[in-house]
């Protein structure tokens, strides 16, 4: 099992994007909705600045005005006043005016801007009685039908034209008979709607910024915390598979080391198990203490005795092992010999005194290469250099071969 106790750009990469995906969706979302809600009160709003403007008709005057043989200028000024009127006190309103469907057109009957009392300090063009009305394609609907329902109809959208932006309500007109007449139309200003909505559009942004830098804040912490946790697995892992005492592989740190070199496929594998002699005898004359300096001692004799790719690992007691890959029975023998040599020599951690050990091999060629069954010849090679006398090495044939090194 292998980690890489390192940060990971690709967990800061996706934490960051889950994140921003989040929080940006909480401010988005919300500012989206709150947008249509605004313009669909503003809608409401101008739709009943329309009702209001067809309240101020005279439905009766209106019905004799769209009849061009009735049209007089006192008629049209009579009839105008009022709209006059409550054009002037919303100055917001860009155009109030009246128009009627004739013949499949629609033509415009009373303008507010044709009255020289009109006080909202616009420069205005007026339209004249019953000039054709042409709607521009884009804003094509049945806006005239639902006008003629009853309906209040506004715009769904903006407009735009010289003067500037607005939205367009219209609001159908009767008589004292209850007889449609035509329609009152009011073309209201959105200069103040669009400064307002400039400023939550500034809001939103800003807002948004701050979602995607908290966005990254939190993908960095989120990264940390991968960090972190993928040391302390390690670090756990690490400590579970090593020997407390020595610092080498354990048994299971061994196996899994042995199961990776075994993938590998080596020509040779070799196999060595290295007691300590009367290591019990030791411990019951010169304590415990002392027991635990010989095996440190040893731990640090195999690491400098075993070659590069090599693993070594206590699996016990006063037990060691190590597993040689693309080794052969002379090249055992060699590392035998070194650790063999070095427990004989007197050594400073242990106040000058020296300890030997008994190591048993097994080598088994790449077709061969069982652990289970190495370990098992090894274990016997040990066991006969121990019946031998010790301090020596044997290692396993089909009759087992004992080499004895003097200290």
């Amino acid at each position: 099992m292998t980690f890489r106790n390192r940060f990971h750009p690709r967990v800061l990469f996706l934490a960051t994007l889950v994140s921003a995906i989040i929080l940006v969706a909480i401010v988005a979302v919300p500012q989206w909705l709150s947008k249509g809600a605004r313009l669909e009160v503003l809608r409401d709003h101008v739709g009943q600045i329309a009702d209001l403007a067809a309240s101020v008709v005279d439905g009766d005057l209106h019905a004799q005005l769209i009849d061009p043989a009735r049209y007089s200028k006192d008629l049209y000024d009579h009839a105008l006043k009022p709209l006059v009127r409550f054009h002037s006190a919303n100055p917001e309103i860009f155009y109030v005016y009246t128009m009627v469907e004739r013949d499949g057109g629609t033509f415009f009957v009373l303008d507010t801007a044709t009255s020289p009392d009109l006080k909202i300090g616009r420069n205005l063009r007026a339209s004249a009685y019953m000039e054709r009305f042409q709607i521009r394609p884009e804003y094509e609907s049945d806006w005239l039908k639902q006008i003629a329902s009853g309906t209040t109809w506004v715009t769904p959208t903006f407009q735009q034209d010289d003067y500037g932006d607005f939205l367009t309500a219209h609001k159908a007109i009767y008589d004292s008979q209850h007889r449609y007449v035509g329609f009152v139309g009011v073309d209201f200003d959105l200069q103040y709607y669009l400064q307002q909505e400039a400023r939550f559009r500034a809001i939103g942004t800003w807002s948004l910024i701050a979602a995607l830098i908290a966005s990254l804040i939190i993908g960095y912490i989120i990264a940390l915390y991968h960090f972190d946790l993928n040391h302390r697995i390690e670090e756990h892992y690490h400590t579970s598979i090593r020997d407390g005492l020595t610092g080498l592989l354990n048994r299971r740190g061994a196996l899994d080391a042995i199961r990776r070199s075994l993938e590998r496929r080596t020509a040779s594998y070799a196999t060595l198990l290295v007691d300590i002699d009367n290591l019990k005898s030791l411990n019951d004359t010169a304590g415990h203490a002392h027991g635990d300096a010989v095996i440190g001692a040893l731990a640090a004799i195999v690491r400098e005795s075993i070659r590069e790719g090599d693993d070594c690992a206590r699996l016990g007691g006063d037990e060691f092992m190590i597993f040689a890959p693309n080794c052969d029975a002379d090249g055992a023998a060699e590392i035998a010999r070194r650790i063999l040599t070095a427990t004989a020599a007197p050594r400073s951690e242990l106040s000058g005194a020296s300890f030997s050990v008994s190591i048993g091999i097994a080598v088994r060629d790449q077709a061969d290469a069982d652990f289970d069954r190495m370990y098992r010849e090894a274990d016997a090679a040990l066991y006969h250099a121990k019946s031998a006398g010790k301090h020596r090495f044997s290692y396993y044939e089909a009759t087992i071969k004992t080499q004895t090194i003097s200290a």
